[in-house]
């Protein structure tokens, strides 16, 4: 089925509710396009969401001076320690990360990133971080709170869990 472009398709459309059928509607078309550019990067990189995920997770936990056991990286992606496995098999034998022993625990392990991973995903991304953070920086403190503000009531909105009805 073809997508509605009218911006009433999920939403009354009385004219006091228009603003906020505007707002919504353009949320829908960012996230749609921030989807397809995680499959485009998926895509180019060879790789399954949960391998990106993971990746994108280790590099930032290693920028912020954090170790990350596979347990942590279990919880981050909200998968089973066997899932973990899979995976840590799959991206070391790709050689996007390392396991090294804990510095904390000699019987535990730490995972990250290779410098060959950081370098590619940050080529991968980077030019399309950049053109983000260019719109960014046009808005001025107001503007900016008013966004943050904004995203923090969607994700507050978006995070409940509603009863189901039958």
């Amino acid at each position: 089925m073809p997508e509605q472009s009218s911006p009433s398709y999920w939403y009354e459309s009385d004219a006091d509710r228009q603003r906020s059928v505007r707002v919504l509607e353009a949320v829908r078309i960012y996230r749609a396009a921030e989807a397809a550019m995680r499959r485009r990067t998926r895509n180019s990189m060879g790789m399954g969401e949960n391998d990106l995920l993971a990746l994108r997770f280790l590099i930032r936990q290693k920028q912020q001076g954090h170790v990350v056991a596979p347990k942590d990286l279990s919880t981050y992606l909200g998968i089973s320690s066997a899932s973990t496995t899979i995976l840590l098999d799959r991206l070391e034998k790709s050689g996007h990360l390392e396991r090294k022993p804990s510095p904390f625990d000699r019987r535990s392990l730490i995972v990250e990133p290779t410098i060959a991973t950081d370098t590619e995903v940050r080529a991968t991304l980077g030019e399309m971080h950049s053109r983000m953070m260019a719109v960014a920086s046009t808005l001025d403190d107001a503007q900016a709170e008013t966004v943050i503000h904004f995203l923090e009531g969607m994700r507050d909105a978006v995070d409940q869990i509603d009863a189901h009805s039958s």
